[in-house]
């Protein structure tokens, strides 16, 4: 009896140590495949089992290991698209840059000569087509500088009143063309945190849609307030206003309502402004109603945090 007591003993000592060692296999295993993970996202080297690689342990993280690698291989593949993207754009930029500009200083060369009147007609019906195709230019290298990430958002604390002024002011004298007033409120000078450039970029973008789509005699109103967690800004005119099962598909590229077709624009102004906020973790809406004008509200956070 005694031996047989003695035997159930053993046995029974020998399994608790078998699971005790087995749990202790668990947590190295778990630790380990935890700690490789974390590695694995944020790009540090994997740490190496111990044992042989016939261990769970160490064909996981030998899988890890491929894993890791595939990424690196397409960080890389990326990089190298990128950098070749980021020299075609400055390319085309350069390339289009000068024949443009060549243009223009030969349109003026020619307003300076004596031309038959029906000429003058004509140069300015060029120049205007000139205008047009930099500006399409200009709008598709920002557009691709900005999906490449070959532009990056500089945020800087400094007058969100002063970056608006400046949007303001480059529709100025297309407004006034038009016999379209300005009128802009604003609760008084503060500092934010934002890119003063593309900031200033994106409202231009809202401020020249609503001289373009206003009526001659209409009314624009800019905007700012600080709201507890973001800064508004809002641009509300007097145009035509948006359908509502429109006023989504208004922010996708190259996107124009069908009734503006005529106008200027080759539709990419609203999405780089959408683009743009949200690098600044800040988002873009709009109310409107046909025949009530719109009125699109951009959200920039107080705080660089957010």
């Amino acid at each position: 009896m005694t031996v047989i007591t003695a035997a159930a003993l053993l046995f029974a000592g020998f399994a608790l140590f078998r699971l005790w060692r087995q749990k202790k296999e668990i947590y190295a295993f778990t630790e380990l495949l935890e700690e490789n993970l974390d590695a694995l996202l944020t790009g540090k080297p994997l740490k190496k089992d111990q044992e042989t690689k016939d261990t769970l342990a160490g064909k996981v993280n030998e899988k890890l290991a491929r894993i890791q690698h595939i990424q690196e291989r397409k960080a890389k593949e990326s990089l190298e698209a990128k950098e070749q993207m980021k020299e075609l754009i400055s390319d085309i930029s350069h390339q289009t840059r000068t024949p443009i500009a060549n243009q223009k200083i030969y349109l003026e060369i020619l307003r300076q000569q004596e031309l038959p009147g029906e000429a003058y007609g004509f140069l300015d019906k060029l120049e205007h087509q000139t205008d047009k195709l930099d500006f399409l230019f200009q709008s598709l290298v920002k557009m691709s500088r900005l999906e490449t990430g070959v532009i990056q958002i500089q945020k800087k604390n400094c007058d969100l009143a002063e970056t608006l002024k400046r949007a303001v002011s480059a529709v100025v004298a297309a407004a006034s063309a038009r016999q379209i007033r300005i009128l802009a409120e604003a609760e008084g000078p503060f500092s934010l945190p934002h890119d003063p450039k593309w900031t200033e970029e994106a409202v231009f973008n809202l401020l020249d849609n609503a001289v373009k789509y206003t009526e001659p005699g209409g009314r624009i109103w800019i905007s700012v307030k600080r709201g507890e967690i973001f800064a508004e800004i809002h641009v509300k005119d007097s145009g035509k206003g948006i359908l509502l099962e429109r006023q989504a598909e208004i922010f996708t590229c190259f996107y124009r309502e069908p009734e503006v077709h005529d106008a200027e624009g080759i539709g990419v102004g609203l999405y780089l402004t959408r683009r743009i906020i949200e690098l600044q973790n800040g988002y873009v809406d709009v109310r409107s109603e046909p025949g009530e004008g719109s009125d699109f509200g951009v959200y920039l956070p107080l705080q660089s945090g957010i």
